[in-house]
């Protein structure tokens, strides 16, 4: 399970996840919370 960040919803996948936060409008902040979530599965 894959939690978005910005409003906690929960994902099965990460793909999906990545679409989802798309809809949260901060393009930076989106790519501030992908890479977190790379070093997160990295681990």
């Amino acid at each position: 399970m894959h939690q978005c960040y910005y409003c906690d919803q929960i994902f099965d996948s990460k793909e999906d996840l990545y679409e989802h936060s798309e809809v949260h409008s901060d393009s930076d902040r989106n790519k501030e919370i992908k890479d977190r979530q790379k070093k997160i599965n990295q681990n």
